[in-house]
């Protein structure tokens, strides 16, 4: 493909008439000259259109026609604009793969947040109610600014995908963990290596039936904290990310100064003595006050 030309002075225009709004500045063939011009376009560098440099935003995706996608949008001046998200999170439906009805269930998912067809910024979820079967269900609806629609069968497969691709990136991460052996985690070294050899054996293996496993295997204690930590990130984890989180944890506790045995000590203001348990250590100990 040959040099491609793009109007630059109409992309600022139009940028600027819409301060924070994402205009499409054009279509790269590689994702090499994509990332370049994202660049240039942040710092004006060869080109002028875009100065001074800082005043525009830029970033890349995938085209639909195979190329790179690169967006820009006008920042300065104020108010400050809402940084870009890392990841769009709806509320969609899932009727099943079979041919018959199956029902609906509401399924949570995040993924990208450009459209899959052109790179454009995802829209804001929207709650819509609706009612099926005599029950009332809410999901969410959302328009893309550039114009395309997202099926929610596409996005549910597009989730299915990342997720798959997670688990299975989890897993090589577990298995390369047992095979460089058993990590320094202090009194949790064995629940550690228990988890990372369960995580590698079988993908998408989760916490909670981590932490199963080890009460199940004598590791009561490295139990308790992965269940304690699964309810501060509302059930969230995987059987890697506990192994992961245990390891941090011996850290910490060996490298904490504030407590005693895992209680902190202090004097109250109406000097009465108290004790709690180490936010950091997080022992099993009953707080006296």
């Amino acid at each position: 493909m040959g040099h491609i030309r793009f109007d630059h002075r109409a992309v600022v225009a139009a940028a600027k008439a819409e301060r924070g709004t994402w205009v499409l500045a054009g279509v790269y063939p590689t994702s090499m000259s994509g990332k370049a011009a994202v660049l240039r376009i942040a710092l004006a560098r060869r080109m002028p259109s875009y100065e001074p440099a800082g005043t525009f935003e830029a970033y890349h995706a995938p085209h639909e026609d195979g190329g790179t996608a690169v967006w820009t949008r006008y920042v300065a001046g104020l108010p400050a604009v809402e940084p870009r998200p890392s990841s769009k999170t709806y509320r969609v439906c899932d009727r099943g793969t079979g041919r018959g009805y199956e029902g609906v269930r509401i399924v949570t998912v995040t993924v990208a947040p450009e459209c899959p067809r052109c790179g454009g910024p995802r829209g804001e979820a929207r709650p819509h109610r609706f009612s099926e079967d005599g029950a009332w269900y809410i999901v969410d609806k959302w328009s893309n600014g550039c114009g395309h629609t997202d099926s929610y069968d596409a996005v549910l497969a597009e989730y299915r995908k990342l997720v798959a691709q997670l688990e299975e990136a989890e897993q090589r991460d577990a298995a390369r963990a047992v095979k460089a052996g058993p990590a320094q985690a202090g009194e949790y070294t064995a629940a550690v290596l228990l988890l990372n050899t369960a995580a590698a054996e079988t993908r998408g293996l989760l916490a909670r039936h981590g932490a199963q496993y080890l009460d199940m295997r004598g590791e009561t204690e490295a139990a308790r904290r992965i269940q304690e930590e699964l309810k501060r990130r509302s059930g969230a984890m995987s059987a890697r990310q506990a192994a992961t989180f245990l390891v941090e944890l011996a850290a910490a506790r060996q490298a904490c100064d504030r407590c005693e045995n895992g209680r902190v000590n202090y004097q109250a203001e109406d000097g009465e003595f108290v004790s709690l348990r180490c936010p950091t250590c997080r022992r099993d100990v009953v707080p006296n006050a």
